[in-house]
């Protein structure tokens, strides 16, 4: 715990944001707060139709997202590849609207950001939604040796199924946003004493002079992205997929759903 808090001080103020409080103790709520106040910058710039202003919020706070995860791994290596990114954020500058929510539905999913399974009769079904819980194992005594940190769904099935081959997954985005910016999938391995849903994200290694870290791909899934109308992207899953344990991934959230034979 000394050594993350040191790791977390030095990273924090090499990053000179004085206006958050540097206490380990508050680091969860010191993110979460930045968070929420780029989501709240990214409905107004949404409102304001800046698609620039949107787009470059949307990488800050995917970065955001990253950094906090790579806190709570301890990932030293990740923390430091964000550095630079977070020392130079979207400088945005909301115009003279006001974000209101819009008086009339779009259409398509009720909310954004969330991905959904259209069905025949034209209706949007929630897939599993869950927060994503940050896992880490390997490493040694004293911080040192191999490490790899994940994200766990509990339970070892999706109460959402599909069967192999028919799915149609659909997800609503602010105006000027890129889905593929937000929107993940991954495949999850089911594994550990209570059989819970796992995806791996990096391993690092620690040694007593040098740190490695390294993103973890072999379980991505390529996915494009299609406009059909009122800011809603139909999902093309590129790759084959096949039985098993899935999730589109937000940030922190996570879209489950399981294949069937």
């Amino acid at each position: 715990m000394r050594n993350k808090t040191k790791i977390i001080l030095l990273v924090l103020m090499s990053l000179q944001i004085a206006s958050l409080p540097v206490t380990a103790m508050a680091q969860t709520d010191v993110f979460d707060a930045q968070i929420g106040r780029l989501d709240a910058q990214i409905a107004q710039a949404a409102a304001e139709n800046n698609g620039a202003a949107v787009a470059g919020l949307t990488r800050d706070r995917n970065n955001w997202v990253a950094f906090k995860r790579a806190i709570e791994n301890e990932d030293a290596g990740q923390m430091m590849a964000l550095q630079n990114a977070l020392q130079h954020p979207y400088e945005y500058e909301p115009g003279d609207a006001v974000y209101m929510p819009e008086p009339q539905d779009t259409g398509g999913p009720e909310f954004y950001n969330q991905v959904y399974a259209a069905d025949a009769s034209g209706g949007y079904n929630q897939l599993e939604k869950n927060e994503a819980v940050n896992s880490s194992s390997g490493g040694s005594y004293g911080g040192f040796g191999a490490k790899t940190n994940s994200v766990k769904i509990p339970g070892s099935k999706s109460n959402f199924r599909v069967p192999k081959g028919q799915y149609h997954f659909v997800v609503k985005v602010y105006q000027g946003q890129d889905p593929s910016d937000i929107i993940k999938l991954a495949r999850f391995e089911v594994r550990g004493r209570s059989q819970d849903r796992f995806v791996d994200l990096s391993k690092s290694s620690h040694a007593m002079y040098s740190t490695n870290s390294h993103e973890v791909t072999e379980n991505r899934i390529r996915i494009s992205f299609k406009n059909i109308g009122n800011q809603v992207y139909e999902i093309h899953i590129d790759d084959e997929i096949g039985a098993g344990e899935y999730a589109f991934m937000n940030g922190e959230k996570v879209f489950a759903f399981g294949v069937d034979n």
